[in-house]
């Protein structure tokens, strides 16, 4: 299995799953059907090998190509019924739509997806667990806290997509109006660095290789930050092996290959 990020940040958001025997899945349209072609055809993917689009919640930076996208394409969105009916409120809702409640299993292709609720001021937000052939990579880009729910669903997974949104104290400097800073801080907000590191002791076991960090504010915080923290915290578990990615709103990253560990 390999995984492309197309790109990650406040202006957009979307990865892709390949199964190299199959097919592959987008998770979020965050850009728009030309730049997302264009980012794919950077990561040497075609439009043809996508079966589907798993879609977390309805903000304008995951799900602003959504529409256009899959009714080119002719692919079927996986999404809430919460986030699928605010997408009909705005117009759009792609004309192939499957939804789910989170928490519910389903296969798409060769890809067994499984939600999880996430906390997140959207709709119906929810983080998926996806996996073939032995290898599971979790992903979960805007939350406010890693929760009881989240940390079952995303402990012991080989890849991790996770949020690495804002430093704390560049928040609390920033020109932002305190009512956003409120918002981003609270528990169905966002990551802070020192949230997200701390997590990492309930979420990695030791089929953990690859961690991917999204979502990095440009105003509130820096790679190096976000970077500096998870790894200080992976070498305190004895895990400094883990390969940890900070990922970048302006190119895509990868594709990262998975095997299945024959260990």
């Amino acid at each position: 299995m390999k995984l492309g990020v197309l790109g990650s940040g406040s202006s957009g958001n979307s990865l892709v799953i390949v199964d190299e025997d199959g097919g592959a899945l987008l998770v979020d349209a965050g850009f728009s059907r030309r730049e997302t072609l264009v980012r794919l055809a950077s990561l040497r993917i075609a439009p043809e090998r996508l079966i589907g689009m798993l879609l977390t919640h309805d903000h304008t930076d995951h799900s602003c190509g959504c529409r256009v996208l899959c009714d080119t394409l002719g692919l079927p969105l996986y999404t809430t019924c919460g986030t699928a009916n605010t997408l009909l409120q705005r117009g759009r809702l792609p004309s192939k739509v499957l939804t789910f409640e989170p928490g519910n299993r389903f296969l798409v292709g060769g890809f067994e997806v499984r939600s999880f609720a996430v906390h997140h001021d959207a709709a119906e937000p929810v983080g998926f667990v996806i996996g073939t052939e032995g290898v599971r990579i979790g992903v979960a880009t805007d939350l406010g806290e890693v929760n009881a729910v989240a940390r079952k669903n995303l402990r012991d997974c080989d890849a991790l997509v996770l949020e690495s949104n804002y430093d704390r104290q560049m928040l609390r400097e920033s020109e932002r109006w305190a009512g956003l800073k409120r918002r981003i801080a609270g528990v169905i907000g966002h990551l802070d660095n020192t949230m997200t590191a701390a997590a990492l002791e309930h979420l990695v076991t030791e089929r953990t290789r690859l961690l991917l960090l999204a979502h990095i504010s440009r105003e509130c915080n820096k790679p190096e930050i976000a970077l500096s923290a998870c790894r200080d915290e992976l070498k305190h578990i004895g895990r400094d092996d883990i390969q940890v990615v900070p990922l970048a709103q302006e190119s895509p990253l990868g594709p990262f290959e998975l095997e299945e560990d024959a260990g």
